[in-house]
């Protein structure tokens, strides 16, 4: 199995610390504001990677937290009138909501960052003493120059490929307290109207890095196997994360870094300043919530996906054509006489789940999997539906066990149980029995109704089974 890591701009084969285990941490969502399709194309990527590791039997660890003490918030909370915990405890409510409609599984952990503010501070002083951070003035920040390979990190300086950086946050929080512009807050001292903790260094809050370091580590451990993200927390958060976590353990932090692309709209990067930001919550009015994952992972988590109405209108076609399908296979009474056609469709089926498998193995190629899924079902629609085969238990079988293994892993048939629950499985000769018990009972029901004189609904029953072909006649 082999995954893209960032750290090394390679595929890599994917070797976990220990075995049958896998360490994921998740940078999770800002709760400044709602969910938004960003939030969920990061949730639906990393909830895709967990699912395929416990598929292929992995335990799967993975803490993806809220940041919910920020610059952001605080802010945003000022403007509304109300607490930094209140703002923050609504929107939390809210991307659950989300995460739930959209079939994410429950996470090992969900930690707040100011669950973690003690272990912060112990984590700073650390790196204070390690001389990789100084105080000025009340407030921490860490010192790049101190860790020699901070510039190199997501730099593929072998084949001269520089990625973009953003370092607005730590270029613009730049002051005289600074020992260098590229320095960043580990703790900012206490200004008025903003919350605080006690500190060794006075009244303050933990800068925006730490928080996912110090959650990181307090809950999996030093090194983990994954850290994942958006791409646009490559710079400078996720690098900043690596240099204070690997000064404060002396160890790798995380050995594969995975980050999913942007969400375009009508192919131009979504945001507020373009006016094309488009909520999850408004998304799922007009379409199915598995729709929306279902177009999420119709794309390769590394690209961006490209938001539109007549992309949203085509993944919905699709996803209705396998749900329709799966529905009229349900209906189908077997037969048991094999045939050739199906014989070579319950190859394809096999084939299918190996081509998967193998695509999944592959940097989870969603693309082509789902490509996949779509052939093997216009095949069965064509042979079964169009050329009208009969098919057998063992084909029903064999498709079901692949709907259950597509939905283990792509989470896009959460009502499969229930659609399969409903099926009555009968040869033609219990079905024969079956209407002619019906057709019994609608004969007595008819008696009984003309006994009482209720004529009119007696007549009513008697057409309507004519324009099925039943003809009944009164004597």
């Amino acid at each position: 199995m082999k995954i893209y890591n960032s750290l090394t701009f390679q595929k890599e084969t994917f070797k976990p610390i220990n075995p049958k285990k896998v360490l994921m941490y998740v940078c999770g969502p800002t709760v400044y504001g709602p969910s938004h399709l960003g939030h969920a194309k990061s949730a639906v990527t990393f909830d895709l990677v967990r699912r395929y590791f416990k598929f292929k039997g992995y335990d799967v660890k993975l803490v993806k937290n809220y940041t919910d003490i920020d610059d952001k918030i605080i802010r945003r909370a000022n403007e509304k009138g109300i607490d930094f915990n209140t703002l923050s405890e609504q929107y939390i409510e809210d991307y659950e909501e989300i995460m739930k409609i959209l079939n994410i599984e429950k996470d090992y952990r969900n930690p707040r960052a100011t669950e973690v503010i003690d272990f912060m501070i112990e984590f700073i002083q650390k790196l204070i003493e390690k001389d990789y951070a100084y105080e000025k003035n009340g407030s921490v920040y860490f010192s790049v120059n101190s860790f020699k390979d901070y510039k190199t990190i997501f730099q593929n300086v072998k084949n001269n490929i520089e990625e973009e950086e953003d370092q607005e946050d730590q270029v613009t929080d730049y002051g005289e307290d600074k020992v260098n512009r590229r320095d960043f807050a580990l703790w900012k001292k206490w200004k008025e109207g903003e919350p605080y903790w006690e500190s060794p260094w006075g009244k303050g809050r933990p800068g925006w890095h730490i928080e996912c370091s110090a959650m990181a580590i307090n809950f999996l451990g030093e090194t983990i196997d994954i850290h994942g993200g958006g791409q646009d927390l490559k710079f400078p958060h996720h690098r900043n994360e690596i240099s204070q976590s690997e000064s404060y353990t002396g160890k790798p932090f995380a050995n594969y870094f995975m980050h999913n692309g942007f969400v375009n709209v009508d192919n131009e990067k979504m945001s507020k300043s373009l006016d094309n930001f488009f909520l999850v919550a408004d998304i799922a009015k007009r379409y199915d919530p598995i729709v929306i994952r279902f177009f999420l992972i119709s794309s390769h988590y590394r690209k961006s996906v490209n938001y539109s109405l007549d992309n949203m209108t085509q993944a919905k076609k699709n996803y209705e054509k396998l749900i329709n399908t799966i529905k009229k296979i349900v209906d189908l009474a077997p037969v048991k006489e094999e045939n050739n056609k199906i014989k070579d469709l319950i190859l394809k089926i096999d084939d299918t789940k190996k081509n998967i498998l193998n695509t999944m193995d592959d940097d989870f190629n969603t693309p082509v999997a789902i490509a996949e899924i779509m052939i093997l079902f216009r095949e069965i629609n064509k042979i079964i539906f169009e050329d009208r085969t009969n098919i057998t238990v063992m084909f029903k079988d064999k498709f079901f066990s692949l709907l259950e293994d597509i939905d283990m892993i792509f989470g896009i048939f959460p009502n499969l149980k229930q659609i399969l629950n409903s099926e009555i499985t009968c040869s033609p000769d219990e079905n024969e029995k079956i209407i002619k018990n019906l057709l019994n009972i609608i004969k007595d029901i008819r008696q009984k109704l003309r006994e009482k004189k209720m004529y009119d609904i007696s007549d009513d029953i008697r057409e309507k089974l004519r324009e099925l072909g039943i003809d009944i006649e009164d004597n």
